[in-house]
């Protein structure tokens, strides 16, 4: 069965692979978890350390420092992870913007084309296969992906049973996670 796709990418679109790849990092996940919670803990322990006559003053200060962090980081740490992927994004992809990209679906592999290059994707390179509201990313074993935005594409409900067919026969994950949001 060969099927073709044609499609292109926007910052959004690299944006929310980058941000879908960083949620989902082991590394990341706990780096974040980490950052979140050692300040607050370490003002907390820092408030409960007598202070002269004003123990109870510092005490407080310092646990409602904790607070506010616990409540505004997690509000600052998304912002700023989205302005990071933004400039990385603008820098190393801003000439693939709008560009038109086609994926032709073969027997046994994928033909990636656009107006520079051309590439040959074996079904056994693949990964996984992750669905997000926005988009279809196909995770390659070299740790590529590839991006097939919904928006853009004119052909993406026969992809993606083509896609669903496609990992039972390789026996790789199809993860649907369509209730995906950046937090």
């Amino acid at each position: 069965m060969s099927m073709t796709l044609q499609f292109s990418l926007d910052e959004t679109d690299y944006l929310n692979y980058q941000l879908f790849t960083a949620s989902k990092s082991r590394n990341i996940i706990k780096k974040r978890q980490r950052n979140r919670f050692l300040l607050p803990v370490f003002f907390i322990v820092l408030g409960l350390f007598p202070r002269f006559d004003l123990t109870e003053r510092f005490a407080q200060i310092y646990i409602l420092i904790a607070l506010l962090w616990l409540l505004l980081y997690p509000l600052w740490e998304k912002k700023m992870y989205i302005n990071h992927f933004k400039k990385h994004i603008t820098e190393h992809h801003k000439n693939n913007f709008g560009r038109t990209s086609t994926l032709e679906f073969e027997e046994r592999a994928i033909i990636a084309k656009d107006e520079n290059s051309e590439s040959k994707i074996s079904f056994n390179e693949f990964e996984q296969i992750d669905e997000v509201p926005s988009a279809i990313y196909i995770k390659l074993k070299s740790g590529q992906s590839i991006i097939l935005p919904k928006k853009s594409a004119n052909n993406i409900d026969e992809i993606k049973v083509f896609l669903r067919n496609l990992s039972n026969d390789i026996k790789i994950k199809y993860i649907d996670d369509n209730e995906w949001k950046w937090k």
